[in-house]
């Protein structure tokens, strides 16, 4: 079965309409051509479109033979609830869940406490800390350093930028590792560009993320990387352009 009739098979034992099925994520001609096959869908906007509906990715892909662990489930709704600040679901998560790793529980625990504007630069010291007291630079790990980019010094982050960079190669690096040394790469660029630091380093992973394969998995990670080049760059108008294109995938 292929993804789209997968997709279709779903949205139909919920009474959905393609544009309910997608709204708030995708335009609905462009899930209709998922649907039918002549379009491809990132892993993002598939994982943003099951969560909206209370879909766990393990059971959509159950039919293609996937085993996902139980965590990476976790994981991917986590991340969707924290990108959409949504506070309730990390609460309900947090609440009824249960965790191979006490570190997500940590970490759950923070972001909530984050944005409610309750954070505090000691909690994220200790929370890092607990984070590489392993040394292990696994896909949990680097999961977890995604989410608390925002609270290192510049310098710091620098140095932990260069050691994920580094490993990216490395040929017992999965594809989901990669998949998220991709992700902090890109907010380390929206890290650069919200305290206007355009340094050197930023570039490097620009001219590194536009060598990546022209896969529709790779795609939507490059066109948001042209985008941060024109904000580089100054060039503001072809940004907007840019980021009215993502808007409407």
């Amino acid at each position: 079965m292929m993804i789209g009739e997968h997709f279709k098979r779903v949205r139909n034992s919920k009474n959905l309409t393609q544009e309910q099925m997608a709204a708030g994520i995708v335009n609905r001609s462009f899930y209709s051509r998922v649907e039918n096959g002549s379009s491809s869908i990132t892993a993002d906007n598939l994982m943003k479109i099951l969560y909206k509906h209370g879909l766990a990715m393990t059971e959509f892909l159950r039919d293609f033979d996937t085993s996902e662990s139980n965590i990476e489930t976790y994981q991917d709704k986590i991340t969707v609830a924290y990108i959409n600040k949504d506070i309730l679901a990390l609460e309900d998560i947090y609440l009824h869940f249960k965790y191979e790793d006490v570190r997500t529980k940590r970490l759950l625990k923070f972001l909530i406490a984050e944005l409610n504007g309750t954070a505090t630069r000691k909690q994220f010291k200790k929370l890092s800390y607990i984070f590489f007291k392993q040394n292990k630079w696994d896909e949990e790990t680097l999961w977890l350093i995604f989410h608390i980019m925002d609270w290192y010094e510049m310098s710091d982050l620098r140095d932990l930028i260069d050691a994920v960079i580094k490993k990216f190669n490395y040929k017992n690096s999965t594809e989901r590792m990669k998949q998220l040394m991709i992700r902090i790469a890109i907010r380390y660029l929206a890290i650069c560009f919200k305290r206007d630091k355009d340094d050197s380093k930023a570039k490097d992973i620009i001219n590194c993320l536009k060598s990546l394969p022209n896969t529709a998995d790779m795609r939507m990670y490059k066109i948001i990387t042209v985008y941060y080049d024109k904000l580089f760059s100054h060039k503001y108008d072809e940004a907007s352009d840019i980021a009215n294109i993502l808007n409407n995938i």
